[in-house]
């Protein structure tokens, strides 16, 4: 489990370290636009393509961060054995969503051949690390369904 911690903390470095070059990119070709008349040649589809780096390899690290929106209210007043018996529960049934969609995706990614409108740039390899940060938030999701497992069946 400590492996899925740290590969899921190197990817959300990644991507915060991407959304600070999407930043960067946003400056130069808004400064570019409205200061030289010379925007960024491509700068959206390439921020669109960011995204996707941004986006799919957080996943994991934001689920075992626990930094994904919970609604709690009922949940929080119950024992802690019966809040990881509900929330073992909730990541089974995420699990067997995000398995499904995981699943799909990859099926997707084997056979996208589609290009940008620009700059002529490959979907193929994005779809592909779509699919991969979906099979890590699986991952993570497994972890954290092994952790609330442990908290039940310790005393």
């Amino acid at each position: 489990m400590k492996i899925i911690y740290s590969l899921n903390r190197w990817l959300g470095y990644l991507s915060v370290t991407v959304m600070g070059l999407m930043m960067l990119l946003t400056v130069a070709d808004v400064s570019g636009r409205y200061f030289f008349n010379s925007p960024i040649t491509g700068a959206t589809e390439i921020s669109r393509l960011m995204m996707v780096l941004i986006v799919f390899p957080a996943l994991g690290w934001a689920a075992l961060g626990r930094t994904h929106v919970k609604v709690d209210i009922l949940v929080s007043r119950l024992p802690q054995k019966v809040q990881a018996i509900v929330n073992a529960v909730t990541l089974l049934i995420a699990l067997g969503t995000y398995s499904l969609i995981t699943w799909r995706s990859f099926l997707e990614a084997a056979v996208v051949n589609r290009k940008t409108s620009l700059l002529a740039l490959p979907f193929t390899p994005f779809y592909w690390l779509m699919s991969v940060g979906f099979a890590i938030f699986c991952l993570a999701i497994v972890v954290l369904i092994i952790e609330n497992m442990v908290k039940v069946v310790k005393k």
